[in-house]
């Protein structure tokens, strides 16, 4: 597996299975390196501020902010409250999603017929942050990494690709407050965004 070099020492440095998901608080000025150890994985982010959980990331008000549905790098992910809670500060890739949200059992059902739905991002976000106290009422819609949903003329969204990112790829977030962070492999199988074959990530905090 891939594993980069990062700029300063690790405060945690986790492997997170396929299909899983972690949990964890970050202090302000921490990064966070998300990595691809395999390659083709999506991963799904959301954040809460520590010091006032009923503040969480807002993927409009990102995009509003930034001007943009393709955020990268030095672009910031806003809360529901309007103040900035991380900055990407590097980003191998390039290709993240902001509009198209998780996947779920629920949300797969529909989509693919209750004999292939399987539990997806928001059963694993709330699964994450059940020991803060939140629940799944608590969880927003998602920061999208490695996930490529481009839009095009008319308004049509590909949901059929993946990013194509390679082993090794990552993408590092400043903290901008005191963060609960949770992240996940996504685990779908059904579509091709993480090319029908989950695999792990690593999470690393400097």
């Amino acid at each position: 597996m891939a594993a980069t070099d990062l700029p300063r020492p690790s405060v945690r440095d986790d492997i997170v299975k396929a299909k899983g998901v972690i949990a964890f608080e970050m202090a302000v000025g921490q990064t966070v390196r998300v990595e691809d150890l395999e390659g083709r994985q999506a991963v799904d982010l959301i954040c809460y501020n520590l010091d006032n959980l009923d503040e969480k990331f807002w993927a409009a008000h990102t995009a509003k902010l930034n001007a943009t549905i393709y955020i990268t790098t030095d672009h910031v992910l806003y809360s529901d409250m309007v103040r900035p809670m991380m900055t990407i500060v590097e980003d191998t890739l390039g290709v993240n999603d902001v509009i198209c949200g998780s996947c779920s059992f629920a949300l797969d059902a529909i989509r693919y017929g209750e004999e292939k739905a399987a539990p997806g991002c928001m059963d694993l976000f709330e699964e994450g942050i059940a020991p803060w106290g939140l629940k799944r009422k608590d969880v927003p819609m998602c920061f999208n990494i490695f996930l490529d949903y481009p839009v095009q003329d008319g308004g049509h969204v590909v949901l059929d690709r993946d990013a194509g990112s390679k082993p090794g790829d990552h993408i590092d977030l400043r903290a901008e407050m005191n963060l609960l962070v949770v992240i996940t492999a996504c685990p779908q199988e059904t579509n091709p965004c993480n090319a029908h074959n989950p695999t792990p990530i690593r999470v690393a905090v400097y």
